[in-house]
């Protein structure tokens, strides 16, 4: 029989998992400190934000929306959102297209022409004063009016026909007694006094009839009272409602046109940055690929087996590419560091960020249109 001195199937099961352990930490160590470029870091920031913008812009259409669809109260509905819509794209479509020419002047050209900045000021603040007075109109929709119940009052229906009864009931006995008791038209001192009784307990049912009459309408006033007191309460409480949400939706809107400027904003600069990064890897590429290898340089140094051998002489009409290989490459630095064209409108030389990039300001292309106008 065989005995072992510890569980192999432990040791076993410790093996692997320190083996699965040194696994995962180095993959989550490759993850975790993997060289990423600047685009691919902030890619699904821009993403973010991009989607913040399109839920801010639609947030701010549908405050919009809801202020300018006041204007048209005597049309009809049809007209009415039909204009409201059309109004509502117009003025986003502009406040959208100048705010976006004015960031590519600020992050591309560095200058920012002056009709767009003043076309995006008033687009933009067109847009947060229309929102901001659609968010005081939205509570009243949001927010169910408080309107007033009639209340519950009691019925004089019952007290009235039960003492008019007891009435008529005291007045036919009066009549019967009368009608029984008269000789020669006249009635007996006693039995006028009879009658007169009669009369007396009449005079007291009447008398009971108004009192209830009286307390029932009381009642009725306080019932009144309490329902008007009732509706102040839910008047104010909804007028309360109304404030608050106002003052948050207002607060809403203006922070939504500010998070569209900042993704607007946010997205213009992760895309000049890889612009950026973009031209400093192609030229890095085109400096990489005329550099020569470790390789080449040893086999430059690299000292001929007899050491009395003359020195190699180029021959005439033969091409020196080791010289032409290092003017390239002094080309290329100079370009990196100065520029790579030359504007033709004042001479200045700059980087070019596109292939029809010609001009090194905006304000040197307006004057070139200019000039070819005339």
């Amino acid at each position: 029989m065989t005995s072992f001195a510890e569980n192999p199937h432990n040791k076993q099961r410790k093996v692997q998992n320190y083996a699965i352990f040194n696994w995962s930490l180095n993959k989550t160590l490759e993850q975790k400190f993997e060289h990423k470029n600047f685009a691919h870091r902030f890619a699904w920031a821009n993403r973010a934000f991009l989607g913040m913008g399109m839920i801010a812009q639609l947030a701010s259409l549908t405050t919009a929306f809801t202020m300018l669809s006041y204007l048209f109260l005597n049309i009809h509905w049809v007209i009415r959102i039909a204009c409201s819509i059309a109004l509502v794209i117009m003025i986003e479509v502009i406040k959208r297209e100048s705010t976006d020419d004015v960031m590519k002047g600020l992050f591309q050209y560095k200058e920012v022409e002056r009709f767009s900045a003043l076309l995006a000021i008033v687009a933009v603040g067109a847009s947060i004063y229309i929102s901001i007075e659609g968010a005081k109109i939205l509570p009243s929709l949001l927010v169910e009016e408080a309107t007033p119940q009639a209340p519950a009052l009691k019925s004089s229906e019952g007290i009235v026909s039960d003492y008019d009864n007891r009435m008529a009931a005291l007045e036919i006995q009066r009549d019967n007694f009368r009608n029984t008791r008269l000789y020669k038209g006249r009635l007996a001192r006693k039995d006028s006094k009879v009658v007169q009784e009669y009369n007396e307990k009449i005079e007291a049912t009447q008398a009971q009839k108004d009192a209830a009459l009286a307390a029932l309408l009381l009642e009725n006033q306080v019932i009144e009272q309490k329902a008007l007191e009732d509706f102040e309460s839910r008047k104010s409480t909804m007028t309360l409602e109304r404030e608050k949400l106002s003052t948050q939706l207002v607060r809403a809107a203006i922070g939504f046109e500010l998070l569209f400027l900042l993704s607007m904003g946010f997205s213009w600069w992760y895309y000049t940055e890889c612009e950026k990064e973009k031209k400093e890897g192609n030229i890095a590429q085109v400096a990489a690929a005329y550099t020569p290898s470790a390789v080449q340089e040893e086999e430059k140094i690299q000292v001929p087996e007899d050491a009395h051998q003359a020195p190699s002489i180029n021959k005439i009409g033969f091409i020196n590419y080791e010289e032409v290989e290092q003017k390239q490459l002094q080309e290329i630095e100079k370009v990196k560091k100065e520029y790579t064209r030359i504007c033709p409108q004042c001479g200045t030389g700059f980087i070019h960020k596109s292939h029809n990039h010609t001009y090194c300001t905006r304000s040197c292309m307006l004057e070139a249109r200019e000039q070819r106008a005339e």
